[in-house]
């Protein structure tokens, strides 16, 4: 039994996190867009990197994994000289879950994935991004498969 990589991406631009369904005061339910452009770059990204390694469309049965990093704007008070080169954790928001949902949600529309219950496993973490690099998210898609 072994995780089988499927594939692994980098999406630019700042990751943004799923927003909450609201409801007006009439009673009609929408859910904002401010997640929109993100979801659509993680959805032709992941299109255009499962093609290139031939993955069939996804099964219902199918267990993934889902690792994510996330790169968030690094602040001003981060890029010093003294402060460290690489990736620093991001203790603020948006919160890793609504980040994780509104990437499983590409993913699910992008067709990669028959539904998000399919994951599993995976790990999620928020980061300001390098001194030398910008913000976006780190993709990695793993498949279960059973040893004969």
């Amino acid at each position: 039994m072994t995780w089988l990589p499927v594939a692994e991406f980098f999406v630019t631009g700042e990751p943004k996190a799923q927003p909450r369904v609201r409801v007006t005061k009439t009673g009609h339910t929408y859910t904002p867009g401010s997640a929109k452009g993100f979801k659509e770059r993680v959805h032709w990204e992941a299109r255009a990197n499962i093609d290139v390694i031939e993955w069939d469309e996804p099964e219902q049965g199918d267990c993934l994994r889902v690792d994510i990093d996330f790169f968030l704007k690094r602040p001003k008070r981060l890029c010093r000289k003294a402060d460290p080169d690489g990736p620093v954790y991001a203790p603020k928001k948006p919160d890793k879950d609504n980040l994780e949902k509104a990437v499983l949600d590409a993913l699910v529309g992008a067709n990669v994935l028959w539904d998000d219950a399919q994951v599993v496993s995976g790990t999620v973490q928020k980061f300001y991004h390098a001194k030398d690099k910008g913000p976006g998210a780190m993709i990695k898609i793993f498949r279960w498969e059973e040893e004969e």
